[in-house]
C-alpha cells in the first residue's frame, strides 16, 4: 500500500532515509516527537482542570487540533488516535503515527494495564490519517511474558500487512507491590521487557525512563545502555511518570545511553489541561516546552 507522504522535517542536502521510520527523525538524526493519542486519560485530565465539569468528544478533538497547530513543524512526528485525532492529523505539519491499540485498566482510575489490537485500524484508516507508522502500547509483566510477546507479534504482523513501520511501546505494569517498585527493580524490568519484545522486530521501540530527580541520572543512563544492547532498532523514551520539569534531563540521560530521542506527551502539554484556556496555554508554551526538551537531548546526542 502506498501511503501519501505527510510534510516531513528533512532539509535539502540531507541523506535519504534508510528506513521508513527515519521519516520521523529531525535534521539532527533524533526523534523529537509529541504524543497526544491519550483518550480516557486526557478526558480525565481536562475534567480535573475544570473541577469535574463534563468534557465532550468535541473538547478532546479540539485540544488535539490546537496542540498540533501550536507546535507547527517544531516536532519531527506526532502520535494521534483515530477516535479524536483526525482534525489534528489534517492540520499536522509533521509525519503522523496512528495508535492501533484499545487500552483499559483492570482497576477503575488505575494505570493502563490491558491492551488489545484495534482491528478497525486498517490500510484505509491509515491513508485517511496520512499515517506513516502505527503504534501499539503493550503492558509487560514478568508473569505474562509469552502473552506480551505474542501480542507484539500480532501487532507487527498487522503493520507488515498494511505496509507501515511499527512503533512498539513497552511499559512495565504493575510496578507497585512488585520487584519493579524500587528504582533498581524498575530498571531491571525495563531491560527485561526490551529483551523480550525485541524478538518481534519493531521498527521503533518506545519505553519508560527511570528518573525522579538528578540522583537518578547515572541509573537512567546505565539502564538506557542496557536497553540499547537488547534492541536491533532505534528506541525513544516517553514522558509519562516523569515531571515536566525533570523530563528534559531524563531524556538527555537516556540519549546518553543510546536512546535516539523521545516521544513525549504530558511533558509538552499537560499544564494546558489545568488552564482555564487550554488553547491559549498551548499557543504560548507547547512549542517552547518541546524545544526545551529537544535542545537538552541534542547536547547528549553523539
Amino acid at each position: 500500500m502506498n501511503i501519501q507522504s505527510s510534510p516531513g522535517v528533512a532539509v535539502e542536502g540531507d541523506p535519504a532515509p534508510t528506513s521508513p521510520i527515519d521519516v520521523f527523525r529531525d535534521a539532527h538524526g533524533l526523534f523529537t516527537m509529541v504524543a497526544v493519542d491519550q483518550r480516557g486519560s486526557l478526558r480525565h485530565m481536562l475534567a480535573s482542570g475544570r473541577s469535574g465539569e463534563a468534557v465532550s468528544d468535541e473538547d478532546l478533538t479540539e485540544f488535539k487540533a490546537d496542540l498540533v497547530e501550536a507546535i507547527g513543524d517544531t516536532a519531527s512526528g506526532i502520535l494521534l488516535d483515530q477516535d479524536y485525532g483526525l482534525a489534528a492529523a489534517q492540520k499536522s505539519q509533521c509525519p503522523v503515527i496512528l495508535a492501533a491499540d484499545i487500552l483499559s485498566s483492570s482497576q477503575p482510575g488505575g494505570p493502563v494495564d490491558i491492551a488489545e489490537l484495534d482491528d478497525s485500524v486498517t490500510a484505509d484508516t491509515a491513508r485517511t490519517f496520512r499515517a506513516q507508522a502505527l503504534k501499539f502500547l503493550l503492558p509487560w509483566h514478568p508473569a505474562r511474558r509469552s502473552e506480551a510477546i505474542d501480542l507484539a507479534h500480532s501487532f507487527m504482523a498487522r503493520c507488515r500487512e498494511i505496509g507501515l513501520p511499527g512503533v512498539l511501546e513497552g511499559v512495565v505494569r504493575p510496578r507497585e507491590g512488585t520487584a519493579a517498585a524500587s528504582s533498581e527493580g524498575f530498571a531491571e524490568a525495563l531491560v527485561e521487557a526490551a529483551a523480550d519484545l525485541s524478538q518481534t522486530q519493531p521498527d521503533l521501540y518506545k519505553t519508560e525512563v527511570v528518573y525522579s530527580g538528578h540522583h537518578h541520572r547515572e541509573l537512567a543512563t546505565a539502564t538506557a545502555r542496557s536497553i540499547t544492547e537488547q534492541l536491533y532498532c532505534p528506541w525513544v523514551v516517553l514522558s509519562s511518570g516523569v515531571s515536566g520539569a525533570d523530563f528534559p534531563a531524563a531524556a538527555a540521560a537516556a540519549v546518553a545511553g543510546g536512546a535516539s530521542g523521545f516521544l513525549a506527551g504530558r511533558a509538552v502539554w499537560s499544564e494546558a489541561t489545568r488552564s482555564p484556556q487550554p488553547r491559549t496555554y498551548l499557543r504560548a508554551h507547547a512549542a517552547q516546552n518541546l524545544q526545551t526538551i529537544t535542545d537538552r537531548v541534542r547536547t547528549s546526542h553523539t
